[in-house]
């Protein structure tokens, strides 16, 4: 149970640390249109960038796609 813990503490780490990797406007413009793209309210978007909740694997694919930069998802897995 603890290994689900960890992961899901994981993705909300990468997603966080690719929104710091931004300059400030365009983090908050990109974390506005990233909620946009996955079709959930702005709150849930900042759930998961706070490693409240789980990202769904629907969603990362999604995040992937509009950033267009593979955060949650590495060449060799």
């Amino acid at each position: 149970m603890t290994k689900k813990k960890l992961k899901r503490n994981d993705d909300g780490e990468k997603l966080r640390m690719y929104l710091l990797s931004l300059p400030v406007k365009e983090s908050s413009e990109m974390s506005l249109k990233l909620a946009e793209a996955c079709k959930v309210p702005l709150h849930t978007f900042r759930n998961w960038r706070g490693s409240r909740c789980r990202i769904p694997e629907l969603a990362k694919d999604k995040i992937e796609e509009v950033t267009g930069v593979k955060i949650f998802h590495s060449e060799n897995q």
